[in-house]
């Protein structure tokens, strides 16, 4: 009767440990497709700026691992607005609808519009993607700490 007491232990102590390291997943591909968007910001930007390419061949010639980033493998998408959408998106509520604004403004004026809109964009979205920087070890602390502390408790609970 105890080794099935001390299974039970050990297997909610694991649940609690696998529960934490995947909420710290979580929070480093949530920064890291913030960090993404921002360099396809800046990819979009420099590609109008420099050649005045339309965006669905932007896309098509992006860096695979900006893309990868961003959570997407290949991109055959005709706008930002599409790719977006087909996107499981993790970045925080403002950060999404800043970037589908973004998405619908895309592509609908001339060239000095387009890097205005770009870097109107981009001026709002660094500060989101650094404040997520900034509070990434302290989430992923809480979010190891957090699931391996209540399993701790439950134990405690059915001892």
């Amino acid at each position: 009767m105890h080794y099935f007491k001390f299974v039970g232990i050990v297997l909610i102590l694991c649940c609690g440990v696998l529960g934490g390291l995947a909420f710290a997943a979580f929070e480093r591909k949530r920064c890291r497709q913030a960090e993404g968007f921002v360099s396809l910001l800046r990819h979009i930007r420099l590609q109008i700026d420099c050649f005045s390419i339309p965006v669905a061949q932007i896309l098509a010639v992006c860096d695979a691992q900006i893309l990868t980033d961003c959570g997407t493998e290949a991109c055959d998408l005709p706008d930002l607005n599409a790719l977006l959408h087909s996107t499981r998106l993790y970045v925080p509520e403002q950060m999404c609808r800043l970037l589908f604004d973004f998405g619908a403004q895309l592509g609908s004026s001339y060239r000095e519009e387009q890097l205005r809109c770009c870097d109107y964009f981009l001026e709002r979205l660094i500060p989101c993607c650094d404040a997520l920087r900034a509070e990434l070890p302290k989430r992923e602390r809480m979010a190891l700490i957090l699931p391996i502390a209540i399993s701790a408790m439950l134990v405690l609970l059915l001892l």
